[in-house]
């Protein structure tokens, strides 16, 4: 392979000149931040379907979370609901990135989650 040059196949970025095809911490390195790369997208997707769920459930944080599920678990209300938003919750816990606050922001700002005026009211 002496002469040839490794280039990312998603967007022709040239790896330094002896780099390996396989295994090499360049390579893990550079398709964290090639702007082509698949996991791009997926990593889009992830941010606008979390973002999507955190303005229906109200909350982000872990700890928001964990109390909006012991909430809903305890709310009079048909077991199917709550089986949504739950799940919901549980989606955004499984995708929450380690740079997101463990701080919650208020418990009830999002005002147009209409899950947390329903909670808001059976709490009052």
């Amino acid at each position: 392979m002496y002469g040839r040059i490794l280039t990312c196949v998603y967007c022709g970025h040239e790896y330094p000149q002896g780099t390996p095809a396989a295994g090499s911490e360049v390579l893990t390195k550079y398709i964290k931040v090639c702007e082509r790369h698949p996991m791009r997208k997926a990593e889009s997707d992830i941010a606008m379907l979390r973002a999507a769920l955190v303005g229906l459930i109200g909350a982000d944080t872990e700890a928001e979370l964990r109390v909006m599920e012991a909430t809903m678990r305890m709310l009079p209300a048909p077991d199917a609901d709550k089986a949504v938003s739950i799940n919901a919750i549980h989606a955004l816990l499984a995708t929450m990135t380690p740079n997101v606050s463990a701080q919650p922001r208020g418990f009830f700002a999002s005002a147009a989650a209409p899950c947390c005026a329903l909670i808001r009211w059976h709490l009052s």
